[in-house]
């Protein structure tokens, strides 16, 4: 319903809003990026029970202080017809990006060498580069091999605060957009 939307959406945004400005404060937004990915993706046509079943493809959203905002990155389908290229039955739609894509992006930002890729992602070596995006696209300040500086959290425990971060990371509703 219209109504749990919009507050499920208020909520993501009072909690995102709160965690940049916490990374902010702590003065590591620059070396942070968040990422909420959608599992599977759903038809675009309603079941018998006027909702969604599951289908391919999927969406990401990635913030974070070095991330190049305000675009959508891959190949979005141009023809939604039962006749289109990409589209399989009741509007299931074959991805255009793969899974990789987003992923290697990150891990090129961290300063993951390019000969040590097929270990972060082994998928990698199945799709030419034409599926896969620039990470100078996707971040600012693109290092070959350092990546950002990892910031040292004034808690004793990092490790609870990592897990705090990907656990938010993963409750986010899914979003079509890189903000």
């Amino acid at each position: 319903n219209n109504a749990q939307i919009d507050y499920n959406f208020k909520d993501v945004d009072s909690s995102l809003s709160a965690f940049v400005r916490e990374m902010k404060a702590m003065d590591v937004w620059d070396s942070v990026t968040l990422m909420q990915m959608s599992e599977f993706g759903r038809t675009l046509s309603p079941n018998g029970n006027d909702g969604t079943d599951h289908a391919w493809g999927g969406n990401y959203m990635l913030m974070g202080g070095s991330v190049r905002g305000g675009q959508v990155l891959g190949k979005y389908p141009t023809d939604f017809t039962e006749n289109g290229p990409l589209t399989l039955t009741r509007g299931r739609m074959i991805p255009s990006t793969p899974w990789e894509a987003p992923f290697q992006g990150i891990a090129t930002w961290l300063g993951i060498d390019a000969n040590d890729m097929a270990e972060v992602c082994p998928n990698l070596k199945k799709f030419n580069s034409s599926y896969l995006i620039d990470p100078a696209k996707m971040f600012d300040d693109v290092k070959s091999s350092s990546g950002p500086e990892i910031p040292r959290f004034p808690s004793s425990d990092a490790s609870s605060i990592f897990a705090s971060f990907i656990t938010l990371a993963f409750s986010l509703a899914p979003l079509v957009l890189f903000l």
